[in-house]
């Protein structure tokens, strides 16, 4: 029984994981002021801190010592409207109304220092580039079971990358650069597992309670039994940034990067407990008319020990532990990102920048799942598909400063099959930007604001997991409200 569930718990609370962590919609354009309020075109421009991120060659083309810093702030509003179950009304203990996730903002530190004497250039950086979590109150699970916690869904994730980088001058006008970063990450998530009520989904088990359970037991919130996991880990990973700048001209820059990431080894910790449904009446008449033939069934080996116990105790109300703290592991690898732009600034002031980048979610494909034994316990597939990534930004010198604007468009990652509220990311994200920048002596002071834009969009078909014992995704409506805000400052020494 344990281990079945085990695999239930383990795999949805591992597709959780994988969307809070690398949903494309996460991943965003944050690490430098400049950088981000060029809409993340940067690549041909890379001209400061951030370049140890964005295209590592670009340090070189300066002189000197230089830092910077800059924090953005992250404030997702996700809604979702859930339709109704696979065979009508509504699924569970969901409220039928639009939720919201609770509204948070997330603050994403990045910094850099580097030295470039033109010919060469070596440098530091840290960044944040994922950092997100929420928390969902999307069910009535009083109705259900008071016990069970009016939080249903809570993820919180930090990861970090610290990265040594350096950079060569190979002629005038070519440069290459490459960067090494380690990288960490902590995640602590909470979800209930659905379980279907076998009194409605069993058409045996169904015909023989007909009549004799009120019609109100065999509908929401009591279609499904709850069984909330808790998993906490960190892992580590290593990854490279490779990147090459050459001067077409004096006015024109073509720039090209790749960040490549190591498979992350996750260890930490999984425990489950199994919230009964709460319907005294009900459980009167299983414990007095059904029990017996449960018994009778069991015995003749026509459902196993752990059906026998699941529809014996589904109206009790009890809360059982399913899962002690176990410790699990899952290698994930992290998607890889390839770009390329172009940097203009013939036209006087005006600077314009341009990127296309293609980054590698069909990664996301299959997650092996082990025990710590490294025994394979299961396998998780996402079927995430790549996406190419398209944006333009400009920069205008004023006399006493810079403004800036971008405009940047991309696809979604995830599926309509691994579809949950906690994927940020359910449709093609359509971005704007703006930002200025102040300079004062040595130091540049950097503010802007990003918005990005998402249309509405249903998920109309509940997707069951292979075994039966829960759901891949979360049918629905889904919309939501993403503002962004970033500032920054940067000193040459």
């Amino acid at each position: 029984m344990k281990k079945a569930t085990l695999i239930a718990v383990l795999t949805l609370t591992l597709a959780l994981f994988s969307g809070s962590l690398f949903a494309a919609g996460v991943g965003l354009t944050g690490i430098g002021a400049r950088a981000m309020t060029l809409g993340g075109n940067y690549r041909a421009v890379a001209d400061d801190w951030s370049a140890m991120f964005w295209n590592p060659a670009g340090m070189v083309f300066t002189q000197g010592l230089k830092a910077g810093v800059s924090l953005e702030f992250v404030t997702p509003t996700v809604g979702y409207t859930p339709i109704e179950r696979p065979n009508g009304g509504q699924f569970s203990a969901t409220l039928p109304e639009e939720r919201e996730n609770e509204s948070k903002t997330h603050l994403l530190p990045s910094a850099g220092i580097y030295y470039s004497n033109e010919k060469f250039a070596i440098g530091l950086g840290f960044w944040a580039p994922f950092g997100l979590g929420s928390k969902w109150d999307l069910m009535n699970t009083s109705s259900y079971n008071g016990a069970y916690p009016d939080i249903e869904w809570e993820d919180d994730l930090k990861v970090i990358a610290i990265q040594p980088t350096f950079a060569y001058r190979l002629s005038e006008k070519l440069s290459v650069g490459v960067g090494v970063s380690a990288i960490l990450a902590d995640i602590i998530i909470r979800k209930p597992n659905f379980t279907q009520n076998p009194y409605i989904y069993n058409q045996a088990l169904n015909q023989m309670v007909s009549g004799a359970f009120p019609s109100s037991a065999l509908k929401s919130p009591f279609d499904h039994l709850l069984t909330e996991s808790a998993l906490e880990g960190d892992g580590m990973s290593f990854g490279v940034s490779l990147g090459t700048m050459y001067k077409i001209t004096p006015d024109l820059a073509l720039g090209a990067s790749l960040r490549w990431q190591n498979t992350v080894a996750l260890e930490g910790t999984i425990e489950a407990t199994t919230y009964f449904a709460d319907f005294p009446a009900v459980n009167q008449a299983v414990q007095g008319a059904v029990v017996p033939t449960l018994q009778a069934m069991l015995q003749a080996g026509q459902i196993t020990q752990e059906q026998y116990a699941v529809m014996a105790n589904y109206y009790s109300g009890v809360v059982i532990p399913r899962i002690p703290e176990t410790d699990v592991k899952a290698d994930m690898n992290l998607p890889m990102t390839a770009g390329v732009g172009l940097a203009y600034t013939g036209i006087r002031n005006l600077l314009i920048s341009a990127d296309v980048a293609w980054t590698q979610w069909s990664v996301w494909d299959v997650i092996q799942i082990n025990n710590t034994d490294g025994d394979q316990i299961s396998q998780l597939t996402l079927n995430w598909e790549d996406g190419i990534r398209v944006g333009i930004g400009m920069e205008y010198a004023l006399g006493f400063g810079f403004i800036r604007g971008s405009a940047y468009t991309e696809p979604r990652a995830a599926v309509d099959e691994t579809m949950i509220p906690a994927i940020p990311d359910f449709n093609r994200r359509n971005v704007v930007n703006i930002g200025f920048e102040l300079p004062i002596g040595p130091l540049r002071l950097h503010a802007g604001y990003e918005k990005i834009f998402m249309s509405e969009y249903v998920v109309d078909e509940w997707v069951l997991t292979q075994d039966g014992t829960g759901y891949e995704n979360k049918a629905g409506t889904y919309n939501s409200s993403i503002n962004n805000m970033v500032i920054g400052f940067d000193y040459c020494f």
